[in-house]
């Protein structure tokens, strides 16, 4: 019977960081790029943000074999893109806004839903239309290329 040893790889930290978000953040991306990673220090920075300096911060740990592919992940730019209507489908368009076009614009950018004034009371309209078991607001057209509700 032959003993192997099991082959020992060093483990290194990639970087350290002030925010718990923005650790979890490069962990997610490198996750993601197939680079097993982990982060020290979470638990004890998310408590107290103090200790954050003294810790050294969150730590990103990967192994030393990964470390030109890891930098090279984090180095590529994050590119964010939203599609319209995300991932669920989008809803089906009333035929007044369709056909009715912005009085201030001209654009067909219309939709018909709660007319959305800007105010900070919004919550307060919210809860009380709930409480009262009918809406406080009414409905009206929304256009997206210039904000006007009409």
């Amino acid at each position: 019977m032959s003993a192997t040893t099991p082959k020992q790889e060093n483990i290194i930290v990639l970087d350290s960081y002030y925010e718990p978000l923005a650790a979890h953040l490069a962990r997610t991306k490198l996750e993601a790029a197939g680079i097993p990673c982990f982060l020290t220090n979470e638990n004890l920075v998310s408590l107290n943000r103090m200790y954050s300096p003294v810790a050294g911060g969150v730590r990103l740990h990967i192994y030393q074999r990964d470390l030109a592919q890891a930098t090279e992940v984090l180095r590529e730019p994050t590119v964010m893109q939203a599609t319209r209507g995300g991932l669920a489908e989008p809803a089906a368009p009333t035929p007044t806004a369709a056909t009715e076009p912005c009085p201030r614009c001209g654009s067909d950018e219309v939709t018909y839903d709660t007319a959305a004034e800007p105010g900070a009371a919004h919550w307060f309209v919210a809860l009380l239309s709930r409480l009262r078991r009918y809406p406080l607001q009414g409905r009206a057209h929304h256009c997206f290329h210039c904000g006007l509700n009409f």
